[in-house]
């Protein structure tokens, strides 16, 4: 077969073509990066972990609507509280001490950075976490020393989590 080579306008067309979907994916880039990721956190379960993989040169945002209740303990709390949690800070052995009982806390890996979250906020990630699940849990006393613990927790709460790139 005789394959003619194209000619000079046909190659001038290519070459737009090509360029301009180069550019466009430069473009949609941080928009696909901001797509947010609904997660369910269960309050009576310590460090769940989810199944977004945190990125460097991002920054982790999340938010939670300030209706959407659970309980770190029902006889005080029946109807529930936010996840900005209550106005006592919790004490050692809990998952974040010094931070409100009942409040959203993110923990980056395994045995990463442990940080409070509450109904909403953002922070960088570091270059050590590139890779690293992003694990959730309520605020409560882990081993039970005050109390039932995680036991006597009730309700869940969506996570709306984005990780917009750095510029």
């Amino acid at each position: 077969m005789n394959y003619k080579t194209p000619n000079s306008k046909v190659k001038a067309k290519w070459n737009i073509i090509i360029g301009s979907i180069f550019i466009i994916s430069f473009i949609l880039i941080p928009v696909v990066n901001t797509k947010a990721e609904s997660v369910s956190v269960h309050a009576n379960i310590v460090w769940e972990m989810t199944d977004i993989v945190v990125q460097e040169n991002m920054i982790l945002s999340w938010n939670v609507d300030k209706n959407d209740l659970w309980s770190f303990n029902t006889q005080l709390f029946p109807e529930g509280h936010t996840a900005d949690g209550i106005l006592v800070n919790a004490l050692k052995d809990y998952v974040l001490p010094e931070q409100p009982i009942g409040k959203l806390i993110g923990r980056i890996g395994d045995f990463g950075r442990k940080f409070p979250m509450g109904l909403s906020g953002s922070i960088p990630i570091l270059p050590s976490e590139d890779g690293e699940f992003l694990y959730l849990s309520m605020n409560d006393d882990i081993i039970g020393l005050y109390g039932k613990g995680f036991k006597d927790n009730e309700g869940e709460i969506i996570v709306e989590v984005k990780q917009i790139r750095i510029k």
